[in-house]
């Protein structure tokens, strides 16, 4: 089957499937201002663990957004999360008496379908802290998973299966913390921060449309709105689903793609391979055309060309097609996906 990045995506879950789940207050505001917050939010946490809808194995509560690494257990991820934040906006509304909404829009979620990803995104949803200066070490942070294990068993409702595989097979060290570092490594590269940083600034089709959208204008205008983001560069039609240095990696070792272009376009190789490298590091990476063009050391303008000329070929010939699918299959395997 080959790899279409152009074909369009839905929230992905099933009994089993692995999320990574996210979400931040309105217009950046906070969410978590006290204890007796973070206590309410963990409890709406446990009641859709007992009631079977999701497992926690994993969670990062920051001031103004939170991450949750869970599995859904028959499918009904999206019914446990509309719950929990219907629940806590209610709840923090009342004690403040204030009215409005709370989250900036629906749930966020992303598919985890390796390991080595699962493993990645629990290491960055409990380096938020260090990355936002709270903390020293991601043990130290109380309103996490990490400070949870550091000072002995976890909650109830908190899943344990699945890192103390991890820990066991992958640790090494005298202390727990030393075996939780190991197992799951906080050096992400800055490339692997980016990328999972704009998966979650990204959105899937059905996601553009939020809730706060649709009551501020007619059909008609909020059909407009969304199409006029559509256009407008830099935003992401498709998921970020690969680092750029991946991407860029695996099309400097493909000798066989230059050889090809070569063939194809004997007088305009340079172009294409040009071409190529815009396409992919667009469609993979989900880079914006000033991105791109910084990365090739080109002109912004050349590089929008370049992409246009990039899908009409994607779409047209075929042989340009199997060339992209293959690199990119090349390049998810690198992922591990």
């Amino acid at each position: 089957m080959e790899f279409n990045p152009y074909a369009q995506r839905f929230r992905h879950d099933g009994p089993g499937v692995w999320h990574h789940v996210f979400n931040r207050g309105v217009n950046k505001r906070t969410l978590f201002e006290s204890m007796c917050d973070i206590r309410f939010f963990r409890s709406l946490l446990a009641h859709e663990v007992r009631a079977g809808r999701i497992e926690v194995h994993g969670y990062c509560l920051m001031v103004n957004h939170f991450h949750l690494l869970v599995r859904s257990v028959n499918g009904q991820l999206a019914e446990a999360m509309k719950r929990i934040q219907f629940r806590y906006a209610c709840y923090f509304n009342r004690t403040r008496g204030r009215t409005g909404p709370l989250f900036g829009g629906r749930f966020k979620s992303r598919w985890i379908n390796s390991d080595r990803y699962r493993r990645t995104l629990y290491a960055y949803i409990v380096d938020n802290p260090l990355k936002s200066g709270v903390a020293r070490k991601r043990s130290d942070y109380q309103w996490s998973s990490a400070y949870e294990w550091k000072n002995g068993q976890p909650p109830r409702w908190m899943a344990r299966d699945w890192i103390e595989r991890e820990v066991e097979a992958r640790g090494e060290g005298e202390t727990w913390d030393e075996r939780m570092d190991h197992a799951f490594p906080g050096s992400i590269t800055d490339e692997h921060r980016e990328w999972i940083e704009k998966q979650l600034k990204s959105c899937h089709r059905e996601e553009h449309e939020d809730d706060s959208l649709k009551h501020t204008a007619s059909p008609k205008a909020v059909e407009k709105t969304i199409r006029d983001a559509d256009l407008a560069d830099g935003t992401k039609p498709w998921r970020p689903v690969c680092p750029v240095d991946v991407v860029q990696r695996v099309l400097k070792q493909s000798r066989a793609a230059a050889r090809y272009l070569r063939g194809l376009m004997p007088q305009k190789a340079a172009r294409a391979i040009a071409l190529l490298h815009s396409g992919l590091l667009r469609m993979l990476s989900g880079c914006s055309h000033r991105e791109i063009a910084m990365r090739t050391h080109r002109h912004r303008g050349t590089v929008s060309h370049d992409i246009l000329d990039h899908r009409e070929r994607f779409d047209a010939n075929e042989s340009y097609a199997k060339l992209t699918s293959k690199l990119a299959h090349t390049a998810l395997a690198a992922m591990g996906v």
